[in-house]
């Protein structure tokens, strides 16, 4: 199997997978800070950076097929605001559960994507979220039932184009890792098989991850070290 292209999760939050949709009232309500909620707002660069393994699932025949990616990153852009852009994305080894795998991928030819960080929380639950924005595909190949074939699915959250997470402040006491970091978990994500696959491909399926946001602490140093925090 090869995966050529897969923009999941920098959260994770490298993707963990960060840009991110609101409306443009929404948006305005926004504020990225610096550490705290009453931080200094944050503008520069970002990566999230996946933690644990990114998972996938689709039906084969009746069957479901597993597969785990070991991380993913993606880094962009981001405005105190909320409004972002994603720069670079890549992608760990992948292993399916019937023997296929892929390589460590830097992924190339990246759609023109934007999003917005969203302040939009929800009691007991997230703090935010955290949506990618754009015409986001995975990709997978690989020889079953005498033939090489060639599978082409959209990642889509709610059947919008769009990658989507929960995101949640590091004092969250609902974040779904115990990291001090901001978080976001890929919810409702879906793998839509899309026009020119192979007739056997198999269906549509799922996509799950979890991933930690940071900025820099020194713009455009490559050290993600700041840690983030969304406000009204």
């Amino acid at each position: 199997m090869k995966i050529r292209s897969l923009l999941p999760l920098s959260v994770v939050a490298a993707g963990a997978v960060l840009g991110m949709a609101a409306t443009a009232a929404s948006a305005a309500s926004t504020t990225v800070r610096q550490d705290t909620a009453t931080g200094t707002p944050y503008s520069g660069n970002w990566q999230v950076s996946t933690v644990g393994p990114v998972t996938f699932g689709i039906t084969f025949f009746g069957q479901k097929i597993t597969g785990t990616c070991d991380t993913a990153n993606l880094k962009g852009t981001l405005a105190s605001t909320g409004e972002g852009a994603l720069t670079a994305a890549s992608i760990g080894a992948c292993t399916t559960s019937n023997g296929l795998s892929s390589p460590p991928t830097d992924l190339g030819d990246l759609p023109d994507n934007t999003g917005h960080v969203t302040y939009n929380p929800i009691t007991g639950g997230r703090d935010g979220t955290l949506t990618i924005d754009g015409d986001l595909t995975f990709t997978l190949e690989g020889d079953f039932l005498f033939a090489h074939r060639t599978c082409h699915y959209a990642i889509r959250t709610n059947a919008t184009n769009t990658l989507t997470f929960d995101l949640y402040n590091r004092d969250n006491p609902n974040r779904p890792l115990p990291n001090d970091d901001a978080q976001g978990k890929a919810v409702n994500v879906t793998l839509v098989k899309l026009t020119g696959s192979d007739g056997l491909c198999p269906n549509n399926g799922t996509l799950t991850a979890t991933a930690i946001a940071r900025g820099e602490t020194t713009p455009d140093s490559g050290t993600y070290d700041r840690k983030l925090y969304v406000t009204s």
